[in-house]
Formats: C-alpha cells, structure tokens, sequence
C-alpha cells in the first residue's frame, strides 16, 4: 500500500528539476512581452510626431486608402471613388473613355439547369465598373454606359463576365481585353471571349477632357447616371438582329429569345441540344455527330402540352400539334388522333420549362385576342366612315369584311367526336331551332320531366363573341343508373347553336358535364348536331359524340367507352322525342288555324 501511494505522488506531482524548467521559461515569456510592449510605445510616439508635423499629409493618405478599398468592394463606392479620381486629374487634363455594354451571346451556361445569371465587370487600371445582372440568359441584353477617366493613352480595357451565385463564389465565364492607343469612337462590334464560347458587343469612345469645360467635367464626374439605358428602337433592332433565332432559322428581326433551355428530343435515341421559346416560335437546334437538326415549330400550330407523370423518373414534356401541321424541319415522331407528338427530355429543371411554355402559349393567345379587337375597331371605324362619306346605302361590304376578319374560337374539340347517327328530321333547321330549341320552347321540360330529371334550369340565348352564334347554359340534376354513381348528379350542359348565312344550315354543339359522379372534373362529353335542308319541310341530321378527357387518369378508357355509349343512347332518344314534339306542335297550330278559318265569317 506504501508502495502504490509513492507511485501515484510520484506520478502525480512534478520533479525538482521539471518545476525549475517552467519557472523559467515563464521568466523568459515575461521578458520577451515587456520588451515588445516597450518597442511598440517608442514606434507609436515617432509616428504621432510625425503626424504632429503634417497632418495634411495623413489625412490625403487616409482617404485614398479609403477610396480604394471602397472601389474595389461594391459598386456605388467604386463610382464614388471614380469622382474622385476625375476630381483630382482635372487640373491636369486626361482622357474619357466611354464604353457602351450593349450584349452579348453564347455565353456558357453555368447553372444546373442549362442557363446562365451574367454580369460584368468593366476594369481600366484602378477603376472598376460592375453592370447589372441579367438572370437566366446565355443571350444577355445590357444596353449601360460607363466613363472611365484615365491621364493617358493607351489603357487597357479589361471585360470579365461572371455568372452570379448567391451560395457560392462567382463563377468567370470569360473575359476579353481591349486596348484603346488613341482618341477614336468604334461602332458596335462584336469581340470573343477567351472561354471556348461566348461573344460580346462593346462600343468604345475616347476623347480628351478638357478642365475648363463643364460637359467635360459633367461627363467625367458622372453627373448623369453611369448605368444609364441608351437601348433606342434602332439600336434595339440591330441588337435583336443578331441572335440564335437569325443565325440559325433566319427569323425577323423583332423576335428574340424569352428562354432557352438544355433538352433532347426522343426520335430512335435522344438528340442532346437547345430549345429556344420567343414570342412566336418554338425552336429546338441540335448538332449531334456533325449533323445539324433545326426545328422550328410556330405556337399557334401547338394543340397542347403536357408532361410526364413522374418528374424524377422521366422529366419529359410531350407536344401536340394541330391536325395537318407537320413539316417543322424533322420528322414526325408518332401521331394520336391526326395529331403530330414530340416528346422532349433530359431537362434539369422540367416544370420550370413547362411552365414557361404555358406562359409562352397564353402571352401569344392574348395577343391574337388584342389583335382580334383591333382589327374588328379598324373595321368598324371603316365602316362608320364609309356610312358618312358615301351618299350610297351600302353598308353590307364592311360587316362581311368583319365576318372574314374576325375567327371565331372552336366550341367543342373536334378530334374527339365520332359519328353516332343520321336521320331526317321533319322540318327545316330554322323550326327545329325555333320549336325545339327556341327560349318559349317547352321540350327540353317535357323531356326531363319524362326523364324524372328535376331543378331544370335553362338560361336564355345570348350573343357570343368568342365562338360566335348564340350561347346559353342549362343545369339540371340527371338520374344515375351505374352502381359506381350517386342516384343522381348535378349536370351543366353548354349549348351552342350558329346558322349559316342563308339559313338553310345549322350546327348545334353541347358540352356535357356530370359533377357528382367518379372523376366527372376529368371529362366533358361533346356534342355536335349539324342540320343540312335537303327539301322545303326536311332536313338531314348528323349527330356525332365525343369524350373530351381534361385529365389524365387510371380509367381513362373506361370512361370514354362507357360515356360513348351511354350518350349515345341518349342523343338517340332526344332525336327520336323532338321528331314527336315537333310533329304534335305542328299539328296543333294546323287544327287551331282551322278552328280560327272555322269561326271567322
């Protein structure tokens, strides 16, 4: 036990000789600190001598090193800084170097999804000018002036773009220098990159500045804003001109590109390239083992786009076009109801590209519409002045021209209909509109009430200027006989009804839709009754049918063939009683006309 406690005191507290080692290397730390203190109050006291003598001096070297690290940190500071600089080389006279950032193009797109956010720094010696920040562009529109004030020529000129990240540093995307070596104005020019791709469009002006002249001194100081937008309409027209659209589809002028975006079109393998989204165009560009793929598909040819259902899996978009378009510079990849498809994958972000699509679609759409209104205005306005200058009556010409101009919007989908029947019906179209369908008409009642349909509610016609003719709605709720449905449903029915300009023509459309059954919000079912006079009390009808799916789901062909059918009786049966009613209704009138032939004198 004696033994374990020497050992662990042993252990435990230091030696003679480590304690004497300690206490002096604490002596020799002691010493050394003492000896800096005192070497850095003799430093302070010569220095504030010093600034005792000349404090001007210090005060002009304080500021400069002020200035300069404001330049070299943001962007106000550095424009601060350059008014100083021109400030104090005033006296002596310099030069003024104005350049003008006006674009640039195929920059290299350093974001995840194919995309660049790109910015530059202009430098010429000390100064430094930063321009702002395009986001989501490989094809950057600038359009900033910046003045640099230098005490002589040649300067350098140093243009470095950057892609900007908010997490991480920024990335150089490629720089170009220029020399100016004398007083000259360059016009627009186009200058590569020293990266593998990019270009960019720079206008150079150098001219002396003079001290005693104010618009110098102005100029030089910045007494207008050195990020101020000089983009006229003739120098947005020629910066317009020279983008992908031109150098590749040869498109106008006025048409730039709103987004690009990194993808491959599936064909029998995918053809990695670009699609570009303008105003009016949709364009996809590939260079895939030296052969060159454009294609160039206009947004009014475009009938629908949808996406993949699995955005991980599959990240696709697929496209449908209108039935006969085709002939967009590749072949067509499948065809589904005479519509033409392109799949395109290999998207970084899918539903960013989807979603800039549907906007693309619906800006376009809402120009047509603009330009519908304004050429339905210019014609009224024709025709208000033909009806005070002309002493002829004949205003016919310019509600006809009104007519051709104006397209109206299709009711129904027509790629979904199918024909059902053909019968004749027992009067002419301009009857069966009148006694069947007419607002005093009383069948539409007495066929739901036959029904066992009930809250039949039909609003009146009106006048439509979207689809033309006339239009009104009805509600109702429908008996159920499917063991997957309620007893009943509340259903909304469309009507559309349009004659031709003799009125021996007359289409009637539907669009039919069941709220209460299962998946009811995924589908419409679609109607059209054409009527066609073929003698002076008949006239043939044409009934065809369609399920218009507005989603996508897991029964969708069990909802179209079940749906089919059962319409299909439907409309049969709404034939076959508007047959009767019109017949009893036509004979009623003919036995009332006898019995007023009968009492009259």
């Amino acid at each position: 036990m004696g033994q374990c406690l020497s050992w662990a005191l042993g252990l435990l507290l230091p030696s003679l000789w480590e304690a004497e080692v300690a206490i002096s290397a604490t002596a020799l730390l002691i010493a050394a600190l003492i000896l800096f203190l005192l070497t850095s109050d003799q430093h302070a006291a010569k220095s504030t001598a010093a600034s005792g003598n000349t404090p001007a001096a210090s005060s002009a070297s304080s500021s400069a090193t002020a200035a300069a690290a404001g330049r070299g940190r943001t962007r106000a500071r550095g424009e601060a800084a350059s008014e100083i600089t021109c400030a104090q080389g005033g006296g002596g006279g310099g030069y003024v170097i104005k350049l003008e950032l006006l674009s640039a193009k195929y920059l290299i797109g350093a974001n995840l999804d194919g995309s660049s956010d790109p910015f530059a720094v202009i430098s010429c010696g000390d100064q430094k000018r930063f321009s702002s920040m395009v986001p989501s562009q490989r094809n950057p529109l600038w359009g900033e002036e910046f003045n640099f004030l230098v005490e002589q020529l040649p300067v350098e000129v140093t243009i470095t773009i950057y892609d900007w990240d908010t997490m991480c540093k920024c990335k150089v995307i490629g720089s170009v220098t220029i020399a100016v070596l004398t007083e000259n104005e360059s016009g627009a020019s186009w200058y590569e990159l020293d990266s593998k791709f990019g270009q960019i469009c720079l206008r150079l002006r150098s001219t002396k500045a003079f001290p005693d002249s104010d618009s110098s001194f102005e100029e030089c100081n910045g007494a207008e804003s050195p990020r101020k937008m000089i983009l006229n309409k003739q120098r947005q027209a020629m910066i317009e001109g020279i983008g992908p659209l031109q150098i590749i589809y040869k498109l106008p002028h006025d048409e730039i590109v709103h987004q690009s975006y990194s993808c491959a079109l599936e064909r029998c393998f995918l053809l990695h390239g670009r699609m570009y989204i303008s105003q009016w165009h949709l364009c996809f560009h590939s260079n895939v083992f030296s052969k060159q793929l454009n294609m160039n598909i206009p947004l009014q040819d475009i009938y629908e786009i949808k996406r993949s259902q699995h955005s991980l899996i599959n990240p696709a978009i697929t496209i449908f076009l209108n039935a006969g378009a085709g002939g967009h510079g590749t072949p067509r990849a499948c065809s589904q109801n005479g519509r033409i498809r392109y799949t395109f994958a290999s998207f970084w972000s899918r539903n960013r590209t989807f979603r800039a699509l549907e906007a693309a679609l619906q800006s376009y759409e809402a120009t047509l519409e603009a330009e519908k209104q304004v050429r339905a205005h210019v014609l009224i306005q024709i025709e208000r002045n033909s009806v005070f200058c002309s002493k002829s009556d004949n205003t016919k010409t310019p509600e006809k021209n009104i007519e051709k101009a104006i397209k109206f919007q299709p009711f129904i989908n027509d790629h979904v209909l199918a024909d059902v029947t053909s019968k004749f019906f027992p009067g002419t179209p301009e009857k069966f509109f009148s006694t069947i369908l007419g607002d005093n008409s009383m069948f539409f009642q007495q066929y739901r009430d036959a029904r066992k349909d009930t809250n039949l509610k039909l609003s009146r016609w009106c006048a439509s200027e979207e689809y033309g003719g006339k239009v009104r709605e009805v509600t109702f709720r429908s008996q159920c006989h499917s063991p997957l449905c309620p007893p009943d449903t509340a259903v909304t029915e469309w009507q559309h009804a349009s004659f031709s300009r003799d009125k021996r023509n007359l289409i009637y459309e539907t669009k039919h839709q069941a709220h209460d059954v299962p998946f009811g919000s995924y589908f419409e079912i679609h109607c059209r009754w054409s009527l066609r006079t073929t003698s002076s009390s008949t006239c043939q009808v044409n009934i065809k049918i369609g399920v218009n799916m507005k989603k996508w789901c897991i029964l969708q062909s069990r909802i179209k063939s079940g749906a089919t059918d059962e319409y299909r009786r439907e409309v049969c049966k709404i034939l076959e009683a508007a047959c009767d009613y019109f017949l009893k209704s036509e004979s009623n009138s003919h036995d009332s006309d006898e019995i007023v032939m009968a009492s009259s004198p």
